[in-house]
């Protein structure tokens, strides 16, 4: 019988780059702010904040929120859940998710908060406002800023992103901005089984899976509710590029009206402002065994070809994959 030496097969695939962008649409955040550094640990969240002022939040008056380490705002209690939920989701609280997934902040990155009723801060949230919405007479009177500054994926502590939500108010209305700077890529393990291969993927997506990510609001009972996946085609956000994304068309800004009267959830405020959509595929790296010697001609039909269709059935439409290397390493 003749024994095939086991071969393991380094694959690397680019499909497009994309860039980034400083944080020049955060409001000030960090030590310089005068922020409070929430505590470090999974699942988290900082202690109950009193508001200087009180947030109206669709028909509900607020005087008190919690910021959560894994991207949420809620106000009557804390929330440790790391798997975000539908939006609507009929349930009996109220949040603000700028960012919902399972982040850990135990090794890196910072999570602070801040709150304004003077200063150069209201008054940069009155022009922001009065800008995107001109029809609406409108001072701030009050700002509350969290920023989740280059925190980790859990597990991924190499991983890092930074985003920003800004709750605004004048007592009666109230607003919601969430601002993104650098956005991580994550990283899948699928196992993919042919008759002749088994193959281990490591994906390197800017699209995170419906299950894993949740952008928006919801309120009690749902009365109110939005979430940016309605925005994508699949409801897939691209969120290595959100910092690119906008609805009022200004890059990495997302503006919500709060207030009960207010008209609620738009993927476009600005009407000059397109619907985001997502890039293709930015990198990807494939670690294969077989006991096969395979061509490049054989990767093509019997490793690529399933890939494509392996993204497809998670609705990441790619328009091309190209192989740019491979190794061949005996096992």
């Amino acid at each position: 019988m003749i024994m095939m030496t086991p071969l393991s097969l380094t694959l690397i695939m680019v499909a497009m780059s994309g860039s980034t962008s400083a944080l020049d649409i955060f409001y000030p955040f960090g030590p310089a702010a005068g922020d409070t550094f929430s505590n470090t640990s999974d699942d988290g969240s900082s202690p109950l904040i009193p508001l200087q002022r009180s947030f109206p939040y669709f028909g509900r008056t607020y005087q008190q929120i919690y910021v959560n380490h894994n991207g949420h705002l809620t106000f009557n209690q804390s929330l440790s859940t790391f798997t975000p939920t539908e939006f609507p989701k009929n349930s009996t609280r109220d949040i603000i998710a700028p960012f919902w997934t399972d982040l850990d902040n135990r090794e890196k990155g910072n999570i602070s908060y801040q709150q304004y009723t003077t200063g150069d801060v209201l008054q940069s949230a009155t022009q922001d406002i009065n800008s995107n919405f001109p029809n609406v007479p409108f001072t701030a009177t009050w700002v509350f800023v969290a920023t989740w500054d280059r925190v980790a994926y859990y597990p991924n502590t190499g991983t890092e992103t930074t985003f920003q939500v800004v709750l605004i108010s004048d007592s009666n209305l109230s607003f919601v901005f969430m601002n993104y700077g650098v956005i991580a890529q994550t990283e899948r393990k699928v196992q993919v089984r042919s008759p002749q291969i088994c193959f281990c993927l490591f994906l390197f997506l800017p699209v995170y899976f419906n299950a894993s990510l949740q952008i928006g609001y919801d309120t009690i009972g749902s009365t109110h509710h939005g979430s940016l996946r309605t925005c994508y085609p699949n409801n897939t956000i691209d969120i290595v590029n959100l910092h690119n994304s906008s609805n009022i068309n200004v890059q990495g800004r997302w503006v919500f009206a709060t207030f009960l009267r207010s008209e609620g959830f738009r993927c476009t405020i600005d009407p000059g402002v397109s619907s985001p959509q997502p890039d293709n595929v930015i990198g990807m790296r494939l670690e294969v065994s077989t006991t096969e010697s395979l061509s490049e001609a054989d990767i093509e039909e019997q490793i690529l070809k399933p890939f494509g269709d392996l993204l497809k059935k998670h609705g990441i439409n790619v328009t091309g994959i190209r192989l740019r290397r491979f190794y061949k390493t005996e096992l």
